[in-house]
């Protein structure tokens, strides 16, 4: 794989990791955000500006486009399903399109999310051949934005590759997201901030759950070495129930605190218990989970702490 690597939302939690992981493979990276920033050598992207998207693809000209710009938050997306399906589907559209008449050769790395697959009940592992149930707006535009891309795959010769990340945890993670807030939380008790109280939203079902370093690794292998029209999970095999996720950061910390559970699940999402088949992914391109949920909680601790340090 050789060119310039064009990583749209390069600002994000994964995507600033991915941006890491590709430039420590030797490869000359331009990362795009919503408002852009010169000195950072970022590109200003809105994907609901056609025209912006066709000058920033017709001016770049990337090989390899990892689409990680999205409005990511379900419960954003639950709010304002209209601006939802424009970002993450018809800005997804726009994207394909430019690239199509201005890079055609490019490779898509298309970013979906294992919410599409819906609950979950058989409690077995999911592959990539389970039917597509999404059950919010979120779930819908993702699936929506996967088949777009095998679409034209099959209809125009775009070389794609998809991914469906199941959950992502790690240093950086933020409070909108599980278990961003509970990380924070934490990282305020042991610095004395906060009483020893971890608020947290309905810790109902089980998840999988993968440190964003090794979604990053998993992104650049995919782009060099994935199948062309392929789609692969980003999973560990395991679900672990969000609980015992509370209760393993609690016990790293080295505190005593009490978890204070609200009924209601967050905006936009379910109590699932689903943990992702990522055989597909190990024999095509040899990746493989490298970080445990400790360390990976560990990490994303110290991180808080030094970001609320840096702040004050």
């Amino acid at each position: 794989m050789t060119g310039l690597v064009l990583v749209t939302g390069a600002t994000g939690f994964i995507g600033s990791y991915a941006v890491a992981a590709f430039q420590d493979a030797g490869r000359e990276v331009v990362g795009t955000s919503f408002c852009g920033d010169v000195e950072r050598g970022l590109v200003a992207l809105d994907l609901r500006n056609a025209g912006q998207v066709e000058s920033a693809v017709a001016r770049i000209r990337p090989s390899v486009v990892v689409h990680l710009a999205a409005m990511a938050n379900p419960g954003a997306a639950q709010a304002d399903p209209a601006r939802a399906y424009d970002v993450n589907v018809l800005g997804q559209l726009r994207l394909i399109q430019a690239l199509l008449r201005h890079a055609p050769e490019a490779r898509l790395v298309a970013m979906s999310s294992a919410e599409i697959y819906g609950r979950i009940e058989t409690g077995e592992l999911v592959d990539e051949e389970a039917p597509l149930r999404p059950a919010s707006v979120y779930a819908a535009t993702k699936a929506a934005a996967d088949l777009q891309a095998l679409q034209y795959h099959l209809s125009d010769g775009l070389d794609v590759v998809r991914l469906r990340l199941f959950g992502s945890v790690g240093p950086g993670r933020s409070a909108d997201y599980f278990p961003g807030r509970q990380v924070h939380a934490v990282a305020a008790i042991l610095d004395g901030r906060a009483e020893p109280v971890v608020p947290t939203f309905s810790l109902a079902g089980a998840r999988d759950y993968v440190d964003v370093r090794d979604v990053a690794q998993a992104i650049v292998a995919a782009a060099e070495r994935g199948r062309t029209g392929a789609v692969y999970n980003v999973a560990t095999g395991r679900a672990w129930p969000l609980r015992q996720i509370v209760e393993r950061l609690i016990a790293i910390g080295g505190i005593h605190a009490e978890i204070h559970e609200e009924r209601q699940l967050p905006p936009g999402r379910q109590g699932a218990v689903v943990a992702g088949d990522a055989t597909r992914l190990r024999t095509d391109i040899g990746w493989q989970p490298r970080i445990t949920m400790d360390q990976s909680l560990r990490d994303a601790l110290a991180h808080a702490r030094q970001a609320a340090a840096a702040e004050a």
